[in-house]
């Protein structure tokens, strides 16, 4: 007749042991997974920071320059790909650079006065009445471009 077999008090043991170090490595992953979804949070957060810092800087360019010319100068932006609106290039620490250096881009339509149309680099005329600039911020990433943040500003212009 054969004995039964008895369990060594050693299997249990590694058992619990085994166990033990499973629970630490879910729980090492699932704090892991918080740390870096903090992180993008915290990526995403400093950067609509800075885009609603650069569409507020624009703005007010716009509306406390003497006249649109100047504003266009002191917003530091030049005509862009798509007629009738101006932009600006920044880097990955938003300092202003070349279109193929840029990870975000600044967007400005300025509408003239009455539906006058939109101003280009230069404003043809700069006839007096209530001017609109809408301003657009966005990351780029290879071609595409994601909206950060979207701003209005008006400013009335008095007649040359």
């Amino acid at each position: 007749m054969r004995q039964p077999r008895t369990h060594s008090g050693s299997s249990l043991f590694l058992m619990e042991l085994i166990l033990a170090i499973l629970f630490f490595s879910v729980a090492s992953a699932v704090c892991v997974q918080l740390f870096a979804r903090a992180h993008t949070a915290s990526e995403q957060s400093a950067a609509l920071n800075r885009a609603v810092l650069a569409a507020e800087s624009a703005a007010e360019s716009f509306k406390g320059a003497d006249d649109l010319d100047e504003a266009v100068r002191l917003m530091g932006v030049r005509a862009g790909d798509t007629p009738g609106v101006l932009t600006a290039w920044y880097d990955l620490v938003w300092n202003p650079c070349a279109e193929r250096d840029a990870r975000y881009r600044l967007d400005i339509l300025i509408h003239g006065p009455e539906g006058g149309g939109s101003a280009g680099g230069s404003l043809p005329g700069r006839p007096g009445g209530l001017w609109e600039a809408e301003i657009t911020v966005g990351r780029t990433a290879g071609g595409a471009s994601e909206e950060l943040y979207r701003l209005n500003a008006r400013r009335y212009q008095p007649a040359a």
